[in-house]
């Protein structure tokens, strides 16, 4: 799978989610008011995504009916994301293209791998002094990605191994 970004202004960025050249989901994010627009399957759903907890440390992604679906913990062990009352690991590397990994316990045995393109200047990520960085759009491509996955359509066990 690879996000590859669409177009991009200041109000309004728009990814496609592809696996082998086929358009899986699209995704328009909002900056402005933390909302993404998710579209699959000819099917169109609004999702709010928000920061909570103590130190605003959570980003949370939530339905149009404000019912949680997933979210996100940055601290200094690991980063984490709950999808399906399930906690799983995230990281980027670069090999040699970034890649998104989202992983059980081994980041080597990942559950899901996805890239970016990062030839846009409105890249998810972008290099910097051979790092990545991650761009405030990053949070609702992650968040996006576990929504899909947990689709009872893409797969009964979404999170398998992909390796």
């Amino acid at each position: 799978m690879n996000w590859q970004t669409v177009s991009s202004t200041p109000k309004q960025e728009i990814y496609e989610l592809k696996d082998n050249g086929k358009k899986l989901l699209t995704l328009e994010f909002h900056p402005a008011t933390n909302s993404a627009r998710i579209e699959h399957a000819r099917e169109r759903r609004v999702f709010m995504i928000r920061r909570e907890g103590f130190r605003k440390n959570k980003v949370v992604l939530c339905n149009e009916y404000g019912i949680r679906i997933a979210w996100l913990s940055h601290d200094s062990k690991s980063d984490t994301i709950e999808l399906n009352n399930e906690i799983f690991h995230y990281t980027t590397r670069h090999n040699p293209m970034p890649e998104l990994l989202i992983y059980r316990d081994d980041v080597n045995n990942p559950s899901v791998v996805c890239g970016f393109d990062v030839h846009s200047e409105a890249a998810p990520v972008k290099l910097s002094n051979g790092r990545l960085v991650p761009r405030a759009s990053y949070s609702s491509l992650l968040l996006a990605l576990g929504w899909y996955v947990l689709l009872p359509e893409v797969s009964k066990n979404s999170l398998e191994p992909v390796l």
